[in-house]
């Protein structure tokens, strides 16, 4: 009785194996910030790995794009030079007889927006750009109509035969030496504007040499107008650039218009700033060898 008594008092211990007691004992705060940064950087990589993902599928299809687009580019490109050679050849063909009149004004008309392109870089004016080109055009249509009638041939022809004699009795003969002295004088006076009196003499040698083909072209034959009209147009385009560079180069003042890209309010705003400094170290430094 006894033996039971004490089996049965509440100070018994347990017999046999029973559950081991949770350790309830709150976590410290060094492991709370662990777990806390472990979390972060995990959440961190997820979205770094998932912004790469769509970096590299944005670069893909704007890779693809730029490609298709760079084609698209090189064919329109493509389609402009056929359109511009292909349409200026058969314009000389259609109207002047020749795919050569296309050829020629094909090649004279850039070099003439070039040499406009680049005396406006280099600050000219647009006054005499226009007014080169008004002369052209008037030059151009006045020459067309001139061959176009026969009246250069005809006024040739009628020198030769009842004014001059041999050996000036063809009209080619008189052409030429016409068109030497007419374009020669002009091309001096044009060499005069541009160089100085010195160029003279090599304006009136071309001149006269350009001057004594051109007369020979004009009055060896009876023209017809599409030839005589793709002649004109040729001669236009190659007046253009000259007259353009005749009225512009004089004005130019290449110094000047240049000097404009420097940034001048600049360096003089650090020039102020670096005198000024300089006038502080001098008032403000201690005097050297004073006690």
């Amino acid at each position: 009785m006894l033996a039971s008594e004490m089996s049965s008092g509440p100070d018994a211990m347990p017999s046999g194996p029973g559950p081991v007691p949770s350790d309830d004992r709150p976590t410290g705060l060094g492991a709370q910030f662990g777990r806390t940064r472990a979390a972060f950087a995990r959440l961190f990589r997820a979205h770094v790995e998932l912004l790469k993902s769509e970096i590299g599928a944005t670069l893909g299809l704007v890779g693809g794009m730029a490609a298709r687009g760079a084609l698209a580019l090189a064919f329109a490109m493509l389609l402009g030079i056929m359109l511009y050679v292909g349409g200026l050849l058969f314009i000389g063909e259609w109207l002047f007889g020749s795919l050569g009149w296309g050829l020629a004004h094909g090649v004279l008309l850039p070099i003439g927006a070039i040499v406009a392109l680049v005396l406006g870089i280099a600050g000219g004016t647009r006054g005499p750009a226009l007014a080169s080109l008004l002369i052209a055009t008037l030059l151009a249509l006045g020459l067309g109509v001139l061959l176009g009638t026969n009246v250069l041939f005809n006024t040739a022809d009628y020198f030769a035969g009842d004014v001059l004699a041999a050996p000036l009795d063809s009209a080619a003969v008189v052409g030429t030496l016409a068109g030497a002295i007419l374009v020669g004088l002009l091309l001096a006076l044009l060499f005069a504007r541009l160089g100085g009196l010195g160029w003279i003499g090599f304006g009136l040698f071309v001149g006269a040499l350009v001057g004594a083909l051109l007369g020979f072209g004009a009055t060896a034959d009876v023209w017809t107008w599409p030839p005589a009209l793709g002649l004109s147009i040729s001669i236009g385009l190659i007046a253009w650039p000259i007259l353009n560079l005749a009225l512009t180069w004089p004005r130019l003042d290449l110094e000047a218009h240049f000097e404009r890209l420097a940034p001048r309010q600049t360096m003089a705003a650090l020039d102020e700033t670096r005198s000024w400094m300089e006038e502080q170290w001098r008032t403000r430094s201690p005097m050297r060898g004073r006690k």
